[in-house]
């Protein structure tokens, strides 16, 4: 009999703590729900979870540094397709003035447009080039301007002539020398006015 009251004392002492316990996390606020409190006792809840007015500071600062990481890889990402994106596009505006220019050869042929027309509408279209190449990495620009399939030599040399004196430099020391000196030698002879 004297072992069955100690198991019942120990019993009753171990629920008064528990239901102790249990007021004492409803008094504080730390749980405010049954469901809560459920949460707790079977272990779902994440104890080492304080809340956000007691975290301490460096963790506040290690949240911010994995988010900038994360923007920051989205950014050199989204900026790489970018340059691809640029690229692509100055190949394929290239390839659309290569176009414009011998439809415009094959207009004076026909004689259906005034040279002081086709003079105009040319230089139009080289100040667009112009505006698009200030705008490109200039190693990248070199490297189209190379290309003999899409501008001849005159309207790269005119090209050069309209663009801003560093822009143009930093595309020459890209080039081929033997090639950045005959657009040089042409340059001094295209008049751009």
């Amino acid at each position: 009999m004297k072992y069955i009251l100690s198991l019942l004392l120990i019993i009753g002492m171990f629920l008064s703590f528990a239901a102790a316990l249990v007021a004492m996390l409803f008094f504080t606020q730390t749980l405010n729900t049954p469901e809560e409190l459920r949460d707790f006792v079977l272990g779902k809840s994440d104890s080492t979870d304080v809340f956000t007015d007691y975290k301490v500071k460096e963790d506040k600062f290690s949240e911010l540094a994995a988010q900038m990481e994360q923007y920051t890889a989205d950014y050199k990402r989204l900026t790489k397709q970018a340059e691809v994106h640029q690229e692509s596009l100055a190949q394929k505006i290239m390839m659309l003035e290569s176009e414009k220019d011998s439809l415009q050869r094959e207009k004076l042929q026909l004689g259906l447009t005034a040279d002081t027309v086709s003079v105009r509408q040319n230089r139009e279209r080289m100040e667009g080039l112009a505006k698009f190449y200030e705008k490109i990495k200039a190693q990248r620009a070199a490297e189209i301007l190379q290309e003999s399939s899409v501008l001849n030599d005159t309207s790269v040399a005119t090209l050069m002539k309209m663009l801003k004196p560093q822009q143009m430099g930093k595309i020459m020391g890209f080039m081929e020398p033997t090639f950045a000196a005959k657009i040089t030698k042409i340059m001094q002879s295209v008049s751009i006015e």
